[in-house]
């Protein structure tokens, strides 16, 4: 079986036709792969339309159990629309809670998952069938029960289960972006911890930064995100 890639996209690429267009391009230069999706625009969207209110901590969502049914129908909702999007690519959907294994990350996230194993048969199988592969970023612990997932770091986390040969973070910036908005080519993890720590990379950008590491710190050979090139 080829290598494949893994790429994460966020929800509101789906949304925008222009950024579809750049992850199709991605996609299509980097089959097999298997594609880890947001969708926080679209959750955010219909908790406010609900009258549900919400907050982030550190880049990610606080998650009650209330969330949870509405947080696992959207995934579905947008693998639907992606896999419709895909023209002629042959996908097949995966939801994460097959995949990874979890356990709460912390009171303070509610029921936000930590990815603690993660089980490749389901994907494996999947490429026997289709070039793509969709993913939602759900868990579920041993017992069942499910879990949000932030999606960067469950497209690192497939990434290095899978030996994969390249995790490719699709964006709608060109990259991680410097004090003056300037696209930084390449980061490793030390000029990394120093712009987290003077705020420069923020909100959603720091988990991905921090997956983005501790990937190309396994056997995974190149990781992107957007531009950018991620070094040990």
């Amino acid at each position: 079986m080829r290598k494949m890639t893994v790429i994460k996209i966020g929800g509101e690429m789906v949304e925008k036709p222009d950024y579809f267009e750049i992850f199709l391009s991605t996609l299509r230069n980097n089959l097999p792969a298997a594609v880890v999706f947001g969708a926080g625009a679209q959750i955010s969207a219909r908790l406010r339309a609900k009258g549900i209110s919400f907050e982030f901590y550190r880049g990610q969502r606080v998650t009650t159990p209330a969330m949870l049914e509405l947080i696992e129908d959207e995934f579905n909702k947008t693998a639907e629309k992606i896999a419709g999007m895909l023209r002629s690519t042959k996908s097949v959907f995966v939801r994460g809670n097959e995949i990874f294994v979890c356990r709460r990350k912390s009171q303070r996230l509610g029921m936000v998952g930590e990815i603690i194993s993660v089980k490749t048969e389901s994907v494996k199988k999947s490429f026997s069938v289709a070039e793509c592969v969709l993913v939602s970023p759900v868990g579920a612990d041993i017992n069942g029960a499910l879990f949000n997932v932030n999606a960067d770091v469950s497209a690192a986390n497939l990434a290095r289960a899978l030996d994969a040969k390249k995790l490719i973070f699709c964006t709608k910036v060109g990259g991680v972006m410097d004090a003056e908005n300037n696209l930084i080519k390449t980061i490793d993890r030390k000029r990394a911890q120093e712009l987290i720590e003077s705020g420069v990379i923020s909100l959603g950008m720091i988990p991905k930064v921090l997956a983005a590491l501790e990937t190309i710190e396994s056997r995974v050979q190149e990781v992107v995100i957007g531009e950018t090139h991620i070094t040990a």
